[in-house]
């Protein structure tokens, strides 16, 4: 199982967007100043690349946690519908994990006619083991890797392009492709115009975001 299969694709997505956004907020301190001295440089450029390291751990973390919490809730809905006397019904329970979902546009009667054919079907199951340690890797290391590698490539041309300029320009392109690539293919629609319409909002978005968390000195 991949991270998207953990914490959803949006949100998987979104790993890679921050990403982008956080390395393009640092890099673009560089703007105007093409004879900076060396060391600033890298240290700027070094301080975006390990900011995106810190978040996509921080957020694998965060993930991690949110993993445990809802498991202990979906097991104590499994509990409560195991049990015979049903002295506390789960179908608050359920609501709290369902009511948030596409189910919302159902009237709530009918809501709670699922919830509770939901529950009997849930006494019939056993409840969930805790995260494995293979899980929590695979989700700490998949926000790492998206977190990180979105920023490592926005960043990768200071490292081989001696000229601020030059390089702060292929770095903005590069965030501006990615994000369009992300926007793709997380696209709900399957034909390539709405696809691509779709990336160039999500390119757009993460540029405005950039920009305005500059502007706040973020």
């Amino acid at each position: 199982m991949g991270l998207a299969d953990y914490i959803g694709k949006y949100w998987a997505g979104a790993e890679a967007m921050y990403g982008v956004i956080i390395a393009m907020t640092f890099t673009s301190a560089l703007r105007g100043y093409p004879v900076m001295v060396e060391v600033v440089i890298q240290r700027v450029v070094y301080a975006a690349l390990f900011c995106c390291i810190a978040w996509g751990i921080a957020d694998g973390l965060f993930y991690l946690w949110e993993r445990n919490y809802i498991i202990r809730q979906e097991n104590r809905i499994i509990e409560l519908s195991h049990s015979a006397q049903q002295k506390e019904s789960p179908r608050s329970l359920i609501g709290e994990q369902l009511d948030d979902t596409i189910l919302r546009n159902i009237p709530r009667e009918d809501r709670f006619q699922l919830y509770d054919k939901l529950s009997q079907v849930l006494s019939g199951v056993n409840s969930q083991k805790n995260v494995s340690t293979r899980e929590a890797g695979t989700i700490v290391l998949g926000t790492f890797v998206r977190s990180a590698g979105a920023g490592l490539i926005v960043v990768a041309p200071f490292y081989v392009i001696g000229n601020v300029e030059l390089a702060l320009q292929i770095s903005n392109l590069a965030g501006i492709l990615l994000l369009f690539g992300i926007g793709y293919v997380r696209s709900l629609e399957r034909d390539v115009i709405s696809r691509v319409i779709f990336g160039i909002g999500t390119s757009l978005i993460g540029i405005v975001v950039a920009g305005i968390t500059t502007l706040l000195g973020g």
